[in-house]
């Protein structure tokens, strides 16, 4: 199968629209202060949206049994003007201020330029290369001019706060009208049962094809979206009654969603625009944040490996690619297992885990010491693949201590320090993904063994060694796990 490891977790691909993906934190770190950020007021009436909009043409919302907007619901954020690059980083933050307003009645402090600053360096190309950190490093680049993905704003915020907000849950919520392996194909109503829940949807497109305004209203319809889109937006709402005529190339039905951008005020209709249903949408994803923890250690924060499975290999070459019948065999499959311990006194309220695929299983132990005694075991699932926060029964103090996970099928680690690329809206442009991973702390299990992470040969190992879809993987690196404490 063609490079499987990355196309079972193919929404990262879809959502690292410009580019490719740990830093490492020892110990809990206090709330941090984010940069100050001025923005514009939200909007709290969809009518100032389209002041030039023609209402014996179209009135938006005047159905509710066949609209929904989360700004008339009061959960407006500001529309913000991104620089040539950085729109991951500025949907995220609309989504997760969305989602904390409608959860919490308050609109948080977020600048997406500190998010940024902690996926991406920029570093001189001449001299002697030092890489510090856990994170990508690009030379004598604007970091704000490149693009990314919202599994980099996840790792980013995973274990250490910013202004004292960590991101709790982040949902792939599939493909819409196209496919792409790893990604499961939804529906409209998935789409729209998402934005009710979280109060906006995160979508991948191209802004720049097929928009023309019409009868007032700033519109898209562009077929082509699925394998050319560039940008990251969020979805507010949708009306089923919007004219099917209201696009450059005209609908096969009635029906938009309502798209919020981050080009300020003075483009489209006051920063937002229509989408048609018809137009294919890839890599549709949520992402919300939590200030019940102080913070946490991930030495392996951004998932740049799924690593499957052998018997999920071989179902995926079977099928010709990962498609739905995998997804509904993932829990059948052997479980990858991991294991990281830690040297620190704290107490214990959730650990963070990713999964791959909606509805697989996981199995999470905390253990006392190096691999001692169960202190606590959880299990469960959840309802899409992402990165999920799941909560101890009891809150746990410790001293040094293990956590196991446990995945059918796919495990997610940080992987080994690569030379990529990442991009801007006009070019690639070379970039170094460094990580710190640290013999005797990580491990996987191998027939009943554990095994460091760090070992040159536990790709052979694991039976991986030569295989096209593994060959830049020298090492596993650290899984990616969090560790949380109140």
């Amino acid at each position: 199968m063609k490079n499987i490891s990355k196309a079972i977790s193919g929404v990262l691909a879809l959502t690292l629209i410009f580019s490719t993906s740990c830093a490492t934190q020892t110990e809990p770190t206090p709330a941090l202060t984010g940069t100050p950020e001025t923005t514009e007021v939200p909007f709290t009436n969809t009518d100032d949206l389209f002041p030039i909009g023609d209402k014996e043409y179209f009135v938006p919302f005047a159905d509710p049994a066949t609209s929904y907007c989360s700004i008339a619901e009061g959960y407006g954020v500001p529309v913000r003007e991104q620089g040539m690059g950085g729109c991951y980083c500025y949907a995220s933050v609309t989504a997760m201020q969305t989602n904390y307003l409608k959860a919490h009645g308050e609109l948080i402090d977020l600048n997406p330029v500190d998010i940024i600053k902690r996926i991406y360096e920029s570093v001189p190309k001449d001299g002697e290369q030092v890489y510090n950190e856990e994170k990508y490093y690009v030379y004598d680049t604007n970091v704000t001019d490149l693009g990314g993905g919202v599994d980099q704003v996840t790792g980013a915020m995973v274990a250490d706060p910013l202004n004292g907000y960590l991101v709790s849950e982040t949902n792939v919520i599939g493909n819409y009208i196209c496919e792409y392996p790893g990604i499961p194909t939804i529906s409209e109503d998935v789409i729209k049962d998402a934005v009710r829940n979280y109060g906006t949807v995160c979508l991948s497109l191209n802004y720049t094809k097929d928009c023309k305004m019409i009868n007032g209203y700033y519109t898209q319809n562009y077929q082509d979206n699925a394998g050319n889109s560039n940008h990251v937006s969020v979805i507010v709402g949708w009306d089923d009654n919007f004219p099917a005529d209201g696009f450059k190339t005209p609908a096969s039905r009635n029906g938009a969603w309502l798209v919020q951008n981050s080009f300020g005020e003075y483009w489209g209709n006051m920063g937002y625009y229509w989408v048609s249903y018809d137009m294919p949408i890839p890599g549709l994803s949520t992402i919300s944040v939590t200030k019940e923890y102080s913070g946490g250690i991930a030495y392996g924060k951004f998932p740049e490996v799924y690593l499957p499975s052998a018997d999920l290999v071989a179902l995926g070459e079977q099928n010709g690619g990962v498609d739905q019948a995998v997804f509904d065999a993932i829990n059948a499959c052997n479980t990858v297992t991991s294991a990281t311990v830690y040297d620190k006194n704290g107490t214990i309220g959730a650990i963070g885990i990713w999964t791959d695929a909606p509805g697989q299983n996981y199995e999470i132990q905390v253990l006392d010491g190096k691999f001692g005694k169960v202190l606590s075991a959880l299990t469960g699932s959840f309802e899409f693949g992402g990165y999920h926060i799941v909560k101890l029964d009891e809150p746990l103090k410790v001293k040094k201590f293990t956590v196991v996970v446990k995945t059918p099928g796919v495990g997610v680690f940080e992987g080994c320090p690569h030379e990529c690329t990442a991009g801007t809206i006009t070019n690639k442009v070379p970039c170094h993904y460094e990580v710190k991973s640290a013999p005797g702390r990580s491990f996987i299990e191998i027939d009943g063994e554990w095994v460091d992470v760090t070992d040159e040969n536990v790709m052979s190992r694991l039976g991986y060694a030569g295989m096209p879809e593994f060959e830049e993987v020298a090492i596993l690196g650290d899984p990616c796990i969090t560790v949380l404490f109140v």
